[in-house]
């Protein structure tokens, strides 16, 4: 009983030097994982020296994701009037991220064709963002964007 607490709790690494993490949810693999962020089986396991048996991960496990900002999925260029880029951050998604930028979900999806599945980015993508426009919150209040 002991070691379920312990894993339930989850397994945290003391530090990330990639800057990303990923917490474990019901179902992951490190296999699945390495897929998901698209790096090697051996890049992940080897960025996570805390995890003792690479085959027995649970949920709540924190794993670094050994990719740097420039690895994400960066668009080509922007439609009009989405001049602007915002990197992805842990926690998210493109709900949150529209909301923010006072944008309708579908219209921000339709102005990032190089994310191929909306439900699924990740620290280190670059999405095109509309221009400020007086209407919503200025860029300078909101973490990771540049104008292009």
């Amino acid at each position: 009983m002991g070691s379920f607490n312990q894993q339930s709790s989850g397994r945290v690494p003391k530090t990330c030097p990639s800057g990303v993490r990923y917490t474990v949810k019901p179902g992951d693999s490190m296999f699945f994982i390495a897929q998901r962020f698209g790096i090697s089986l051996k890049a992940l396991i080897g960025a996570n020296p805390h995890i003792a048996n690479p085959a027995e991960i649970f949920p709540g496990d924190v794993l670094c994701i050994p990719i740097k900002s420039a690895d994400g999925r960066v668009p080509g260029k922007c439609p009009k009037g989405f001049g602007g880029r915002y990197t992805v951050r842990s926690g998210d998604s493109m709900f949150l991220i529209a909301k923010r930028f006072g944008v309708s979900l579908e219209t921000l999806i339709a102005a990032n064709p190089h994310i191929s599945n909306p439900a699924e980015i990740f620290p280190g993508d670059v999405l095109c963002v509309p221009k400020y426009y007086g209407m919503y919150k200025p860029y300078s209040m909101i973490l990771n964007y540049q104008e292009e």
